[in-house]
């Protein structure tokens, strides 16, 4: 008799097919199933499952089912050598019963156990052995009519289906990947229409799990195709459909397995954007939920990676050596090599060239031996840079040319973009052949630069930014200087300013009426976006994204000579290209006076732009070297206002107002100096000064670099001679004839992104004043207290104020100047009625601070608003800021033409990678004027007796009514500049007026919208 199932109703009734003549083994049972019918067992074979007694068949069956349950386990906590061991024994079992179903059970999960040890060869084979045999039990159940083993062996079909989709993604064949995830979901699709007639439970995805699974395979297709930002949003929607699933008996143990698999992904991805703290949580949590498994030896890599990165090195070595031990110890010995790179990595790191190479060389042998293509691409990069270190060009290129065709071949964009850079290193280190190495520098400086865009997180650009794009642009604009390529050169430098604004947002989101919209992350109905998902989060949270520059033009006469190099960089690196309207990258020129357009990038070296509206075609490009940029900073640094970290307010004015900074003529000139000398180069001093010679003042407009956002750019004075030797501080004074600071010659404002959106003002109306609004929460002489001081009728200030009353009605309604200042309604609410008016002009006067550091979108003004009212920001006590993202995300989309924001390094947004905050969020709302502050704004409290702060209000209040008031605000700068010069006490301190500034976007031209 046959055992082990029931036999075939019917006898086969058609010859052997061919597909089975050369098997030996034909599917569960199919070979007894000749004897049983009295056919000739020839053509079948004898097997010796055919003679077992029935008790003895079910005794192997019970032990090969225990022992496939042992194995599970075994790999689920990664213990490669156990589970190898189990499956060994499953597979004589199952071939002592004939059972190709538990051969392909043993075979198709050796594969997964295969594969994350990281052996890619023997996974690929155990797949596809797999597939094949499948093949032929189909065609023998066919042929016996045993339709019930197809249930048997479907299981073991989708494993290495997915084992082959992992090896597909590792390759960068995302075409190949997502075709078999199509077909999984295809015949998931079928069995659950065929229901649990014709298919057990465990292969119907009761609960979704195998869904899941899937969609973790489409993250890893998305991270290999650069959708980077989708695949962040779809690992959080996995998660979170996952902890709904982890109290469900039946699957928990598969939940928590892939609960580790999403946190390690994400970890990988959090740590390739630079978002440390959130990769070393993520990290932290797998180690301590795997504790003394494999998996938390693992993750023990990357914690010792970032213990180097804090300072201790020895300890992060050990580390990694005490992972690999045990790695090395449970089979995995794909772990094993990444803990050989990661070691050698952190070696080469500190210059021990010989070890690293050791290091390198043991983790390709395993590489090799594992078929392991893509960590051979990164093997054959760490040894090159092991070659170049030491000199030795022709190995350094072999093995970058071997990575660039291993990359190439793979299509896997991420890989290609980091070959082709090791490439362009080391020719750019050899100094032979620039020409080439520019070819193959420039499209991948473009796209590392266009690819930051792809990331949703502000954390994630910003690091990317630092980390991969600012290596890349340095090393570029090092080479186009070195051939003399300077109009490519501003070319690159003008499109690394033309940062975009926050978009992702059609229409307003955030209501600032006061009513609370539901905590829930649900889609919008009206359209793709998504609600505000949690009032207090993060613009990391929100439905914000960074834009990318749209496409530029040099001049009216001439366009980008870039754009062949971005048409080659979407070819070779599949970049992003969204078609975009033409931007102009100058203003209007203004009649009678020449304006000198200067840009600044910081790439390592910080590279300076210039050229004048009256020459477009005319450019001129300098290298500031980084040690010339740092010393500007030290100094600017040691006299500017704005707290150091731990120092308190007080502390940084007395700071600020000593002999050494602004207390002094000699301190304060002694600044104005340092930063001309480093910071302008003497071809735009002398064509400023031949400008100015003929009585028409010249228009100095800038975009400063994040390192340099903080300077005074009309307070620095102007050299007669350049020094032939590196000065000390004593001996600057031997370039300078008299004191001729840029303020005497010429007007100063800051130039917007070109990037930046505008949308049209609001209609001429009375001007709106929120003068230093009252903080919940705060006293007046809080942190958060009052910046005006105590105010009354006879107050300069307050007068002032009565006189444009005077002059007609203002914003918000008041009878005198006083009921203007230190309101309790001066909230958002407010805000969004008074702009929803005509108005001439917005004055606030107030506090402003970045509330979270890493990004414009989260500065914020300091309102009168309590901390129910809804917003991005975390509450402060009683008190929620007012950020940029805010107003990104409100109704408030229109601002007058002029706008003033009076308050701590107001014009900071220029500070952060990502300058998108409350200054730019009013240009792109419409103000096409803003005045601001570039550094922390001493209150009058500094110097008793005066009132510094209230004069420059005033003067700021007065320039904006006027007809120009960038030339009327640094004509009043020019006014204070010599009453310093005449009497230079702490009253008249530069430190109280040299930080304002204008970004005056009046002659851009540029009115549109995203």
């Amino acid at each position: 008799m046959l055992v082990g199932m029931p036999p075939p109703q019917n006898p086969p009734d058609r010859p052997l097919p061919p597909e089975l003549s050369a098997a030996t083994s034909h599917g569960y049972n199919c070979r007894c199933v000749a004897r049983y019918f009295g056919l000739d067992p020839a053509s079948y074979g004898e097997v010796p499952a055919c003679s077992l007694s029935e008790s003895k068949y079910r005794k192997l069956l019970i032990e090969a089912a225990k022992v496939q349950d042992q194995a599970k386990q075994l790999a689920a906590v990664r213990n490669v050598a156990g589970a190898h061991r189990k499956y060994a024994r499953m597979r004589e079992i199952a071939q002592r019963l004939d059972r190709t179903d538990l051969e392909l059970a043993a075979v198709s999960d050796l594969a997964t156990v295969f594969y994350s040890a990281g052996d890619l060869r023997n996974a690929r084979q155990c797949a596809e052995a797999v597939l094949h045999v499948f093949k032929v039990s189909t065609v023998a159940i066919v042929h016996f009519g045993q339709y019930a083993e197809v249930r048997m062996i479907e299981g073991s079909r989708e494993v290495a289906d997915r084992v082959l989709i992992s090896l597909a993604t590792e390759e960068g064949d995302v075409v190949k990947a997502r075709e078999l995830i199509a077909g999984q979901r295809r015949r998931a699709a079928f069995r659950k229409d065929a229901g649990p007639e014709q298919y057990p439970p465990e292969l119907l995805d009761v609960h979704g799990v195998d869904e899941l699974e899937l969609r973790i395979f489409d993250v890893r297709v998305q991270i290999a195709a650069g959708d980077l930002a989708g695949a962040r949003v779809a690992l959080e929607e996995i998660l979170a459909a996952l902890d709904a699933l982890a109290e469900i008996d039946e699957v928990r143990e598969r939940v928590r397995h892939q609960q580790s698999m999403v946190r390690a992904e994400r970890a990988r991805l959090r740590q390739a954007g630079g978002e440390d703290a959130d990769a070393r949580a993520d990290l932290l949590r797998l180690s301590a939920q795997h504790a003394g498994d494999p998996m938390a030896a693992k993750a023990g890599i990357g914690l010792a990676e970032a213990r180097a990165l804090a300072g201790d090195l020895p300890g992060a070595v050990a580390a990694i050596v005490a992972a690999r031990d045990e790695l090395a110890a449970a089979g995995l010995t794909g772990d094993v090599a990444e803990a050989s790179y990661a070691l050698g990595t952190l070696l080469l790191y500190t210059g021990d060239v010989a070890q690293a190479r050791a290091q390198f060389e043991h983790a390709k042998t395993i590489r090799t031996a594992n078929g392991d293509v893509p960590g051979l691409r990164l093997l054959d990069t760490a040894l090159a840079r092991c070659a170049a270190a030491e000199g030795d060009w022709a190995t350094a290129e072999d093995h970058a040319a071997r990575a660039r065709e291993s990359a190439r071949a793979s299509g896997d964009w991420a890989d290609l973009l980091h070959t082709d850079f090791v490439a362009a290193s080391i020719g750019f280190a050899r100094g032979e052949d620039l020409r080439a190495v520019l070819d193959l520098l420039l499209p991948l400086t473009l796209a590392a630069a266009e690819y930051r865009f792809e990331f949703l997180s502000p954390q994630a650009r910003t690091a990317w930014a630092r980390d991969i794009a600012a290596p890349t642009m340095g090393m570029a604009l090092a080479l186009l200087t070195q051939l003399s390529e300077s109009r490519l050169a501003a070319e690159l430098i003008e499109r690394t300013c033309a940062v975009g604004a926050y978009t992702g947002v059609e229409g307003p989101s955030l209501d600032l009426t006061g009513t609370l919209p539901a905590l829930e992350l649900l889609p919008s109905t009206e359209d793709d976006r998504l609600p505000l998902a949690a009032l207090g989060s993060v613009t990391a949270s929100l439905p914000l994204r960074l834009a990318p520059p749209p496409a530029l033009r040099w001049s009216p006469s001439s366009g980008m000579e870039l754009d062949r190099w971005l048409d080659l960089a979407a070819e070779r690196y599949r970049l992003p290209c969204p078609v975009t309207e033409t931007v102009e990258t100058w203003p209007a020129a203004r009649p009678g006076r020449e304006t000198f357009l200067l840009r600044f990038a910081d790439a390592g070296h910080t590279f300076l732009s210039w050229r004048t509206t009256e020459d477009l075609d005319t450019v001129h490009t300098h290298p500031i070297e980084f040690a010339l940029v740092g010393t500007a900073r030290q100094f600017l640094d040691a006299a500017s206002p704005t707290p150091h970290e731990g120092e308190s307010v007080a502390d940084a004015v007395r700071r600020s107002l000593g002999e050494d900074a602004f207390g002094s003529f000699a301190g304060e000139q002694r600044l104005a100096r340092v930063l001309a000398l480093n910071l302008l180069p003497a071809d735009l001093v002398a064509a400023l000064r031949r400008a100015a010679a003929d009585g028409n003042r010249p228009l100095l407009r800038i975009q400063p670099s994040p390192s340099l956002a903080g300077v005074p750019w009309g307070l620095l004075a102007l050299p007669d001679r350049r020094a032939d030797h590196v000065l000390e501080i004593d001996e600057i004074g031997t370039c300078f004839d008299g004191d001729e600071r840029v303020l005497d010659i010429a007007d100063v404002s800051l130039l917007a992104p070109a990037a930046i959106p505008r949308r049209p003002p609001a209609a001429d109306g009375p001007p709106v004043y929120l003068l230093d609004p009252r903080i919940p929460g705060q006293s007046a002489f809080g942190e958060l207290g009052s910046v005006l001081g105590k105010q009354d009728t006879t107050s300069p200030l307050i007068r002032h104020l009565d006189a444009r009353l005077a002059e007609g009605p203002v914003l918000p309604a008041a009878a005198r100047g006083l009921d203007l200042v230190r309101r309790t309604d001066t909230d958002r609410r407010l805000l969004a009625e008074l702009l929803t008016r005509p108005c001439s002009r917005l004055v606030f006067v107030g506090h402003v601070s970045r509330v979270r550091d890493e990004y414009g979108a989260q500065t914020a003004l300091h309102l009168s608003c309590p901390a129910d009212l809804p917003g991005t920001a975390a509450p402060i006590g009683p008190h929620r800021p007012f950020t940029a993202a805010d107003l990104a995300l409100s109704e408030v989309d229109t601002m007058p033409a002029r706008v003033a924001l009076i308050g701590c390094a107001s014009a900071g947004d220029f500070g952060l990678a990502e300058p998108f905050g409350v200054l730019l969020a009013a240009v792109a709302a419409g103000a096409g004027l803003v005045a601001a502050t570039v550094w922390a704004l001493p209150t009058s409290a500094a110097v008793p007796g005066s009132d510094p702060m209230s004069e420059l209000v005033i003067a700021v209040d007065t320039a904006l009514a006027g007809e120009d008031p960038v030339t009327e605000l640094c004509a009043w700068q020019r006014s204070r500049l010599a009453r310093w010069r005449e009497k230079p006490e702490p009253a008249s301190s530069p430190v109280f007026w040299a930080p304002l500034t204008c970004l005056d976007a009046t002659d851009d031209g540029k009115t549109w919208v995203r």
